[in-house]
């Protein structure tokens, strides 16, 4: 893995390109879709219009109607996608909070390994190099990471613009050896921004007119692999990273809960040669498969010691499960951890309150009927222990995500901040923590107020803050929510307090030691104020503004040594590094 960048804040499609010869080398694209639900596609139940492309796809391959991903966030599926392990193996739970181990076998590897070109596309800075996924890729394209994250939103590009730089690589791959190319398209997450060519396709504004975008970008590759005379020779895989709630179980985006609105989604597999062509399947299959497939498509021996199966030419066994979870509550609310296994006969989620579905004849998973199946529940606990007793990837100090990284990061909503990779308890483990069925009024009463706060409406979302962390005090994201929110309203003696318990609880990062200065900079506890106003600039030096007022504070209290360094990480950062 690369060095991590100092900087830094779905299934996809393999597709292989070649020409010039009489026969095209075998070659393979992976394209994943980021938060596309699996009825997203109009193949699928979308609306008319808004994939026309990925829909002809579909008749070329054969389509996975109960395919689901192993959590609803972005970076530790992809990490499923390319090692083809479950998230308790490759040990990636959270956005931004931890990063791929070297000692991961990625896809990419073992295809540069054995001569394939290998690039990516990437369209979100969340999957930026810095967190390993760049593993085995001769160009890792991506955009360019904000010093600082500032907004709710990760950096992006659109579709338009990761698919000009897909196509200008192929252009200009040596077209006599096969490659490895992976394409991330970022569109369907919000905010929804979509062209307008795309809301007069399919008749609104907002989702399915960036999945008509996201499809558009899609098509013009297929066309530039069919110009060129690779797209034969190419096994295509298309897979999203989850979905998105959409308002289902009141859940707008994802992240919190694993039902099938976020778990559940689009997989197609188109075989170069044909094979199930236009099959509908009701496999039960997961995103780590893709790893295996691509693996026995392209020829590159066996995939050893993996949690997904293979695809390729194979069907799948009918007493097949498989697991999911989501540890973004754990990280950053204090919930208890969420997990799952799914099978033909229904769909456990762990918790510490427990679940179960049938999705089968209740889709929306509206009615649970775990009282009915308790005595099923064993094995389906047994599958999810028998994954947690497998040997995970080893760690070193080189796999940790800088403290920079995250601190870029930090400020989106939904990042894995307050968390340790390590020392997670077992997955069926009874924390004492609340569940997250249970905390999703107080979850979605913490983001009005989080909204009220940065709408200048302090005095309002203080009440709101207090009574969340009375009710659940592990929840250190509120506790920092709630010393903000105090700083703001001038009450700086008990934003202290809250401050403090935000990393007593939580993750050691910048933001409670940037409110810690700030009160106590208002208090005129100017050690103090310097002691947290640094700390915090250590690890974001692109907090300007903060470098600024240490620097002033340092010079005023005869600390030259202290000012003089923080002047270098000012000269630094206004260098861009």
């Amino acid at each position: 893995m690369r060095p991590l960048l100092p900087l830094l804040v779905s299934m996809a499609v393999l597709v292989g390109c070649s020409g010039g010869g009489s026969e095209a080398p075998h070659s393979a694209l992976l394209i994943t879709l980021d938060t596309t639900r699996y009825d997203a596609l109009h193949c699928l139940g979308g609306p008319a219009g808004a994939s026309p492309n990925l829909d002809a796809l579909a008749e070329e391959g054969v389509v996975y109607d109960a395919a689901r991903t192993v959590t609803p966030l972005t970076l530790p599926s992809h990490a499923s996608i390319m090692t083809g392990l479950y998230p308790l193996r490759h040990t990636v739970h959270a956005n931004s909070l931890m990063a791929l181990p070297d000692t991961a076998t990625t896809l990419a590897e073992r295809a540069r390994d054995d001569g394939f070109q290998t690039a990516a596309f990437i369209a979100a800075v969340v999957l930026a190099d810095g967190f390993g996924l760049d593993q085995g890729f001769d160009t890792y394209n991506q955009p360019t990471p904000p010093a600082v994250q500032q907004t709710l939103h990760y950096d992006r590009r659109r579709a338009s613009e990761v698919a000009d730089e897909a196509i200008a690589w192929l252009r200009e791959r040596d077209p006599e050896k096969p490659f490895f190319v992976w394409v991330h398209f970022f569109d369907p997450h919000m905010p929804y921004e979509p062209p307008q060519r795309f809301i007069d396709q399919v008749g609104e504004a907002g989702y399915h007119a960036e999945v008509a975008a996201m499809d558009h970008a899609i098509g013009r590759i297929f066309e530039e692999l069919k110009e060129d005379g690779a797209y034969d020779a190419t096994t295509i895989v298309v897979v999203a990273d989850h979905g998105e709630g959409r308002g289902q179980h009141d859940e707008e985006t994802h992240g919190t809960f694993v039902y099938d609105s976020t778990i559940r989604v689009p997989m197609i597999l188109r075989h170069a040669d044909g094979h199930r062509a236009g099959e509908r399947s009701d496999e039960i299959v997961s995103v780590t498969d893709v790893y295996p497939t691509l693996v026995e498509s392209l020829g590159l021996g066996a995939a050893s010691d993996v949690d997904g199966q293979s695809l390729f030419h194979r069907t799948v066994p009918d007493d097949r499960g498989v697991y999911f979870e989501a540890y973004y509550g754990f990280y950053s609310f204090g919930w208890s951890p969420l997990v799952g296994w799914a099978d033909r006969d229904g769909k456990y989620l762990h918790s510490a309150d427990p679940e179960f579905y049938v999705p089968e004849r209740d889709a929306g998973e509206r009615n649970d009927v775990i009282a009915e199946r308790r005595g099923e529940l064993a094995r389906y606990r047994d599958g999810i222990d028998s994954l947690a007793a497998k040997p995970r990837l080893e760690r070193s100090g080189d796999d940790q995500v800088a403290e920079a990284v995250i601190a870029s990061l930090q400020k989106l909503g939904y990042t894995g901040a307050g968390g340790d990779a390590d020392g997670l308890p077992h997955p069926l483990e009874d924390t004492g923590r609340p569940s997250p069925r249970s905390r999703n009024d107080a979850y979605r009463a913490q983001l009005y107020a989080q909204e009220l706060n940065t709408s200048g409406k302090a005095a309002e979302a203080i009440p709101i803050f207090r009574r969340i962390v009375s009710e659940n005090p592990h929840n250190h994201s509120a506790w920092f929510q709630l010393g903000g929110a105090l700083i703001s309203a001038g009450e700086y003696a008990e934003s202290i307090a809250a401050s403090e318990k935000a990393l007593e609880v939580g993750h050691d990062w910048y933001g409670p030691h940037k409110n810690l200065g700030l009160a106590h900079d208002h208090l005129g506890n100017l050690d103090k104020a310097i002691e947290h106003y640094g700390r915090a600039v250590e690890s974001a030096p692109g907090l300007t503004d903060i470098l600024k007022r240490v620097i002033d504070l340092c010079d005023a209290a005869g600390r030259t040594d202290d000012a003089n360094r923080f002047r270098v990480l000012l000269i630094q950062s206004r260098e861009g590094g």
